[in-house]
């Protein structure tokens, strides 16, 4: 560390800022720069853990003076590790995690360092809800910049097209709202752009009456069945209400104590359904929970608190994973005759294939009203990889590019830059289109030297 930045520089930080300056030598190193990918194993020279927006503009201005790449850690749950980087300096805004709910209004502002069970818990209680993370430990931030899928983007679009405004700390330290009557380019780019443009501190959100329950669960079905499972789908998705929210996946069955002891570990293609209304969903799901039958279902009535955190146990903090992606049209019987080839080549474990289901609310937004790239498309097709043994990596990896490759032909629109491996500037240009040029010369206008590019980079044009 002490290659990179003198002690005298990190003393001056500690004495500029209220919150905690963490190094090597330090007890907390190990803990502090650990994110959620268990492969990603970086040491930054650096983390300053903010207590207030003042530490945020400290640390951004110790960035400028060191010369260290930056980057910054919300949740810590980027795929690819972009939350962290070998002698950078990472901003972690994890004690920035307060959120407060108006009920009357239906509104919640969140601090940037908030997760998604924080904001979940604090709107619950008033029943009340917004778009979030498909696991309870996602960060509000990194999900919200780059879009935000979740349990009920078809009822109420992504987690960005509820966002009323936002405070952003840009590179150059000033601390600025940007919302559709201020800064209006900015709350533009933001909402999709990632965190290309500066760093946000608070997100003002609008709520949804949701009540505390939902319809929602999962259908299991034998491997053998997937080819006709997934027309059987096509056709059900076809006429999908925004109500009622899917995915589709291949993985093993599992060992839970409400999943029958035969199929534990079994490969098996599961529907996973949350339905806004319960009379909507069943009468949805029927085709497919007729279809089969099914090996397995579990779908009721359930908290929704609950339905949050249904991936959380099969994606815990300190998972081993590799990831790519991309946007496709429609189950056409090429699609399907490529997953189902490439589902059996699984490897064994807990590596996954899921596709989100879109449109609804979020097609309906026009396209060029925020940065997000991908509003059109029917699903993401998303190629997980999970491994246990660091033997195991290469060949699971192997299976996600191998994957991802058969069915690249089938994607115009490029990807989702929340879940996918880190792009390329030609991939970010497919998944933006026209709009790219636009984020460019917003990129050259709030971060024209590029300090904040530890994410899905945008370079100024």
């Amino acid at each position: 560390m002490a290659q990179l930045v003198s002690d005298a520089a990190v003393h001056e930080l500690r004495e500029a800022m209220a919150g905690d300056v963490i190094t090597p030598e330090h007890d907390a190193y190990d803990e502090f720069r650990k994110v959620w990918n268990g492969d990603i194993d970086k040491r930054p020279a650096v983390i300053a853990v903010c207590a207030d927006v003042a530490d945020v503009r400290a640390a951004l201005d110790f960035g400028a003076r060191s010369g260290l790449d930056i980057a910054v850690r919300s949740g810590g749950h980027s795929w690819p590790g972009l939350s962290t980087a070998d002698g950078a300096l990472v901003i972690d805004l994890r004690r920035l995690n307060k959120v407060t709910i108006d009920p009357d209004a239906k509104r919640a502002r969140v601090q940037g360092g908030a997760v998604w069970n924080d904001v979940d818990q604090a709107a619950q209680q008033h029943g009340l809800a917004v778009t979030g993370g498909h696991v309870t430990h996602t960060g509000v931030a990194g999900l919200t910049l780059g879009g935000g899928l979740g349990h009920l983007h078809r009822k109420y679009g992504l987690s960005s097209d509820n966002l009323v405004s936002v405070q952003v700390v840009t590179p150059d330290g000033r601390v600025l709202r940007a919302a559709a009557d201020e800064n209006p380019d900015l709350f533009w780019g933001i909402r999709g752009g990632g965190g290309n443009f500066g760093i946000v501190t608070e997100f003002e959100f609008q709520l949804h009456g949701l009540g505390n329950t939902v319809w929602a669960g999962l259908i299991f079905y034998a491997a053998e069945q997937g080819a006709e499972l997934m027309r059987t789908y096509r056709k059900v998705a076809a006429s999908m209400p925004d109500e009622v929210n899917t995915l589709f996946a291949y993985m093993l069955a599992p060992p839970l104590p409400i999943v029958p002891e035969e199929l534990h570990f079994r490969p098996v293609y599961a529907v996973v359904v949350v339905a806004t209304d319960t009379a909507t969903g069943e009468r949805t799901l029927a085709p497919l929970r007729e279809f089969g039958p099914p090996l397995f279902e579990m779908i009721a009535e359930m908290p929704y608190l609950a339905v949050q955190g249904l991936f959380d146990e099969a994606l815990p903090h300190g998972t081993q994973s590799y990831l790519k992606s991309h946007y496709f049209d429609d189950y056409s019987d090429d699609v399907i005759a490529r997953i189902t080839e490439n589902c059996a080549k699984m490897p064994p474990g807990h590596s996954q294939m899921l596709n989100i289901q879109m449109g609804g609310a979020i097609a309906r937004v026009p396209e060029d009203a925020t940065a997000f790239g991908g509003r059109q498309a029917g699903f993401l097709g998303m190629f997980v990889g999970i491994w246990m043994e660091p033997g195991e990596k290469d060949a699971t990896v192997d299976w996600v590019r191998n994957f991802a490759g058969a069915m690249s032909g089938f994607s115009t629109a490029g990807t989702y830059v929340n879940l996918s491996d880190r792009q390329s500037e030609a991939e970010l240009a497919t998944t933006y289109g026209d709009k790219y040029a636009r984020l460019r010369e917003l990129k050259a206008k709030y971060d024209p030297e590029n300090r904040l590019h530890l994410n899905q980079n945008i370079k100024p044009a």
